[in-house]
């Protein structure tokens, strides 16, 4: 599990960075909310990456040697596109209506549920000590929901229950896009993780030009540079913050893959959390001034530390020994306490079978 490690740390990193240009993207009010401009840049930066890997690594002909040759793609692989569009198109409505801490503390939940789908579909067992970790993760996140709540009731502000649903529904998406990565990463179906960001890239990006074709190329002005044109922008840095999104999803996309291919569905959403404490950490510190929504208190620092403790806790325990691997090692140490025929036994048995075709002839 420790092997997890490094791919995890990178995928913190980068998932902050990338949460927090998606929020100065969704605060800056470029387009209208309705043109779903977000969903078109990761789209358009998990298909150019995953090309960029496939043209100048050796990814396409490993990835079609494994398949063996023409296979083709499992047809397993093409719930991933459905589960991670549907996700982040509500994942990215949750940030804009809840704002970026309180969609992160839901998105929380993403650990139990990804526990459960290993468990249940994929036979997934759980050390004592790897419960324990996640137990203190979704305690360090109730803590934060608390907090939450109270916040609410003091401000006389309800919390948005449409975006509270919304988030959820984005929860279990990502859950079962998960499990479908996991199961593809561990079936020998030959389909790599750069091959698996590609069918998703692709397919995202297909189905956002779609929509755009149908609702935001009929009214551009009204919903693109009525909004644009609405205050001074400097190009530069509205660029800046657009490329560096797109730079830092597709690097985290990267990363992971890695830590499902390494440790599973259920450390990649331990990872997610801890990621999350650090978007909650760095909300406060480039947003609370303008947005309360945004701002951390004594909690939510409590909530930070057990998430992250019980997050490194998970990855460095070791898994339980699954049936399969005790019967395979069962009967590879019967195989080698087998006695084989030596070949001094061998040799002593010819001559004996010379003198016998001897006195017969």
């Amino acid at each position: 599990m420790s092997t997890a490690l490094a791919p995890m740390g990178a995928h913190v990193a980068l998932g902050i960075c990338y949460f927090l240009t998606a929020q100065k993207t969704l605060d800056m009010g470029l387009v209208d909310p309705r043109a779903q401009p977000l969903t078109g840049m990761i789209y358009a930066a998990d298909a150019l990456s995953a090309s960029m890997t496939r043209m100048l690594g050796s990814e396409g002909s490993s990835a079609r040697s494994a398949s063996g040759g023409g296979v083709g793609v499992p047809s397993t692989a093409f719930l991933l596109p459905v589960f991670d569009l549907f996700g982040l198109t509500c994942a990215f409505e949750a940030m804009r209506v809840l704002g970026g801490p309180l969609y992160q503390t839901l998105s929380g939940m993403l650990i139990p549920l990804s526990a459960l789908l290993s468990g249940t579909f994929l036979k997934r067992r759980f050390s004592t000590r790897q419960m324990m970790a996640i137990s203190l993760v979704i305690c360090g996140l109730a803590v934060k929901a608390q907090d939450v709540r109270r916040a609410a009731a003091a401000s006389g502000k309800p919390v948005d229950v449409r975006g509270i649903l919304i988030a959820n529904l984005a929860t279990v998406s990502y859950g079962f896009r998960g499990l479908v990565m996991e199961y593809l990463s561990s079936s020998g179906s030959g389909m790599s993780g750069n091959a698996q960001t590609m069918l998703m890239g692709t397919c995202g990006l297909a189905a956002f030009l779609t929509y755009s074709a149908f609702t935001t190329a009929r009214d551009a002005d009204g919903m693109i540079w009525a909004y644009y044109d609405a205050k001074p922008r400097v190009l530069r840095d509205v660029l800046t913050i657009i490329l560096g999104n797109m730079l830092a999803r597709a690097l985290m996309v990267k990363m992971m893959m890695l830590v499902v291919q390494r440790a599973g569905a259920t450390q990649l959403a331990l990872s997610n959390a801890i990621r999350s404490v650090g978007v909650i950490a760095f909300s406060h510190v480039f947003f609370c001034a303008n947005d309360a929504r945004q701002c951390l208190n004594r909690n939510g620092a409590i909530s930070a530390i057990m998430v992250v403790v019980g997050g490194l806790a998970y990855a460095l325990s070791t898994p339980p020994k699954t049936a399969s691997k005790t019967a395979s090692k069962r009967v590879a140490r019967t195989k080698s306490t087998t006695k084989q025929p030596s070949k001094k036994s061998e040799t002593a048995r010819a001559p004996s079978v010379r003198r016998r075709s001897a006195r017969l002839g």
